[in-house]
C-alpha cells in the first residue's frame, strides 16, 4: 500500500517538473485602430452667374435726306403774286429767278435770297408749301428794300419806314436787340427788315390788325425812285 502511495506521489512530481510553466503575459493593450478619415470631397462651387449683358444697340443712324428737288414748281407759285406787284412798282425787273425747290420738311416755307447779278430777286419755295397771298408778298417786300438799295445805296429807306411807323429809337438799335433775343422767333418778330416786309405784306393784301394797310401801301408806293 505505502509503496503505491509512493508510485503515485512520484508520478506527479514527475509531471509537475516536466509541465513548462506558463509565464504571466501582460494584457496587450488593444491599439486603438484610427477611424477612418472621411474623405472630404471638396463640393463644387456653384457656377457664377454672369450678368446677362446688355443687348448690343445698334446705333441710330441719320435719317438719309431726301434728294434735294430739282423742280420748280412751288417756287412758279411767285409768279402770279410777282407779277401783281410789278405793276404797281415800276422798279421790279421783268421776271424774277425762281430757284429749285427747297425739300420737305425744311425749316422755312419760302425764301428771298438776294438779287442776281442782273438784278432779278431770287425766290425759293420748300416743295409742299401752298403759297398764301401773305407769304408771297413778305418775300417780295424783301426784294423790293433790296431794289431800292440797289437803285441808290446811301438812301435810308429803313429810316424812313421807321419815321412812318413812329416806332421809338432807331432801326438800327431794333437790330441789336433783335440780336440779344434767344430764340429765333423772338429775333424774327423783333428784326427790322422782317417788319418791313410783313408791312409790305400788309400794304398789299389790304389785311391788318394793327396799322392802315391803305396808308402802308401809300408810303411804300411813295418810296418808288422818280422816273
Amino acid at each position: 500500500m505505502r509503496a503505491l502511495v509512493a508510485a503515485t506521489l512520484f508520478a506527479l512530481v514527475i509531471s509537475a517538473c516536466v509541465q513548462t510553466p506558463q509565464a504571466n503575459r501582460p494584457t496587450d493593450t488593444p491599439v486603438a485602430t484610427p477611424s477612418e478619415t472621411p474623405t472630404i470631397v471638396p463640393e463644387t462651387p456653384s457656377p457664377t452667374i454672369s450678368p446677362s449683358p446688355d443687348p448690343t444697340v445698334a446705333p441710330t443712324s441719320a435719317p438719309t435726306p431726301p434728294p434735294r428737288p430739282t423742280t420748280r414748281k412751288a417756287g412758279e407759285q411767285m409768279y402770279a403774286y410777282y407779277f401783281e406787284a410789278r405793276r404797281q412798282f415800276s422798279i421790279f425787273p421783268p421776271t424774277p429767278q425762281i430757284d429749285f425747290d427747297e425739300p420737305a420738311g425744311e425749316n422755312g416755307n419760302s425764301w428771298f435770297r438776294g438779287l442776281n447779278a442782273s438784278g432779278q430777286p431770287i425766290f425759293a419755295v420748300r416743295e409742299d408749301f401752298v403759297m398764301t397771298p401773305r407769304t408771297a408778298y413778305h418775300e417780295i417786300g424783301h426784294a423790293y428794300e433790296a431794289l431800292l438799295l440797289r437803285t441808290d445805296p446811301n438812301r435810308d429807306v429803313m429810316a424812313q419806314y421807321w419815321k412812318f411807323r413812329t416806332l421809338p429809337g432807331t432801326w438800327q438799335d431794333a437790330m441789336a436787340y433783335s440780336a440779344s433775343q434767344p430764340t429765333f422767333m423772338a429775333q424774327w418778330l423783333s428784326n427790322p427788315h422782317e417788319m418791313w416786309a410783313e408791312s409790305f405784306s400788309t400794304g398789299m393784301t389790304g389785311v391788318s390788325r394793327d396799322t392802315n394797310p391803305v396808308a402802308t401801301k401809300s408810303f411804300f408806293l411813295s418810296l418808288l425812285p422818280s422816273p
